[in-house]
């Protein structure tokens, strides 16, 4: 069968932006209407991506453009075209990387052929596809598991609690260096050791002690594969790492980590624009928090069904969520929780809160909140405080103060150079976006200039 490929007219770009700017759409409304993000957008625009054929049927259907943007894009038999590539029979769905197995042994199968399937580039990176409802049948059975499984290996390999222990350090260190570089700079380490030490590892011998603790530092390993996914923009990949690290949190009976990966696949839902689908994985989170008895995951729970609720236009909603959060975290007895849940403090918790404000156009509200997350180990945090800055910058420019917003955006540029990160980039153009109506004023024409690059480059 000969391959193919897209190809899409020179001038794409520039007659996307001429449509949505004659439609009075924002980048982030366009994202909204499509269900991709504003920075995907920005590339179509700028000439640095180039569109699928069902992503330009869409954009002519939310511009009403009656098929002058599907018209330059074409689909052309090319020999010398990659190939399209997938993960496995598109006839199972398991094989998708989709299902929660019903069995761990199985779980361990779908989870080697999805992390070769990434590291041989069998799966398309980029295109693979993402879809909120996707994430709740998983859900429900965690929700509906009895966490009784025997988790047995009867490989050659002996493996004992020395080898669990060097999986959870490679694991910590891969999470240090995501939150200082972004997850662009270690995700290809982190699936490489994925497919070759792990693999050998969980097909080893182990009884059923061991194989419970194994699972448990595979599935922490896999949810940091997902979130370095979605951090890069590999939204479909990411989903999957998240399924699968789910499943193997299952075979453990680590209810904490459960927990924390639902709370995982909430976050990547909101940030997608999916409110319905975030505020059911918060709250599934969090009653897996509350049986785990771990407060802080039941108040990382609780905010991020409130930012669902915000997304999602419902400001009662959302008050109530954060005032249960907020009950909740200074309540926490903090001292006996896993160790990779250190990230969620006040500064975390103000950031999610002004996320909250600035989604429901209260950035009058939400400067406060942003203010207080810079209150943070920028260091350690590089990416997060990137984000927090730009979270800043946008409840300034709600709040009418566009120069400090611009000010501070710059700020936000120079922080994010060094930074591999998709969301870093999204949120830049985000603000770019909102800011480019007042480039007559020089600090914002400073920031512009001083982003476009970044962008450009991102």
């Amino acid at each position: 069968m000969p391959r193919r490929t897209v190809v899409a007219d020179p001038g794409f770009g520039r007659k996307l932006k001429e449509l949505r700017e004659q439609s009075g759409m924002s980048l982030r409304r366009l994202g909204q209407a499509i269900h991709c993000s504003h920075g995907y957008l920005w590339d179509l625009e700028t000439g640095t991506k180039r569109p699928s054929i069902s992503v330009a049927v869409l954009l002519d259907h939310a511009l009403a453009a009656g098929g002058q943007i599907s018209a330059m894009v074409h689909e052309l038999s090319a020999d010398t075209a990659p190939l399209p590539v997938d993960i496995g029979p598109k006839t199972s769905a398991e094989r998708s990387g989709l299902e929660f197995a019903s069995g761990w042994r199985l779980g361990v199968n779908l989870a080697v052929d999805l992390w070769q399937g990434d590291m041989q580039r069998r799966v398309s990176l980029r295109d693979i596809g993402f879809s909120a409802p996707a994430f709740l049948p998983s859900a429900m059975r965690w929700l509906m598991s009895s966490f009784d499984e025997r988790p047995v290996g009867d490989g050659e390999r002996l493996v004992g609690l020395p080898d669990v222990e060097t999986v959870r350090q490679m694991t910590a260190t891969y999470r240090k260096l995501d939150n200082q570089f972004g997850g662009g700079q270690v995700r290809s380490s982190l699936v490489r050791f994925l497919n070759g030490d792990v693999t050998e590892l969980i097909n080893g011998r182990y009884d059923a002690a061991t194989g419970r603790q194994l699972l448990s530092a595979v599935a922490e390993m896999m949810q940091l594969a997902g979130w370095t996914s979605y951090d890069a923009g590999l939204h479909g990949l990411a989903q999957r790492y998240l399924i699968q690290a789910l499943r193997f949190a299952a075979g453990a009976g680590d209810r904490a980590l459960g927990a924390e990966i639902m709370a995982a696949m909430s976050h990547q839902a909101v940030h997608l624009r999916a409110p319905t689908e975030a505020v059911d994985l918060a709250r599934a989170a969090g009653r897996a928090a509350e049986e785990a008895g771990v407060a802080a995951i039941r108040a990382e729970s609780a905010v991020l069904e409130a930012q669902g609720h915000a997304v999602g236009g419902d400001g009662a909603a959302c008050a109530d969520a954060l005032s249960r959060a907020e009950i909740i975290f200074d309540k926490a007895d903090r001292t006996s929780e896993p160790q990779w849940i250190g990230y969620f403090d006040e500064s975390y918790l103000a950031a999610k809160f002004g996320h909250c404000f600035t989604a429901l156009g209260r950035g009058d509200i939400a400067r406060r909140f942003a203010t207080r997350s810079l209150e943070m180990d920028g260091c350690a945090y590089a990416r997060g405080r990137q984000f927090n800055l730009v979270l800043l910058a946008v409840a300034q420019a709600q709040a009418g103060e566009l120069e400090e917003a611009a000010r501070v955006g710059i700020e936000a540029v120079d922080a994010a150079e060094g930074l591999r990160s998709a969301r870093a980039h999204d949120y830049l153009a985000d603000l770019a976006d909102r800011l480019s109506k007042h480039v007559g004023l020089p600090a914002v024409r400073d920031f512009a200039e001083r982003a476009r690059p970044v962008l450009e480059t991102a």
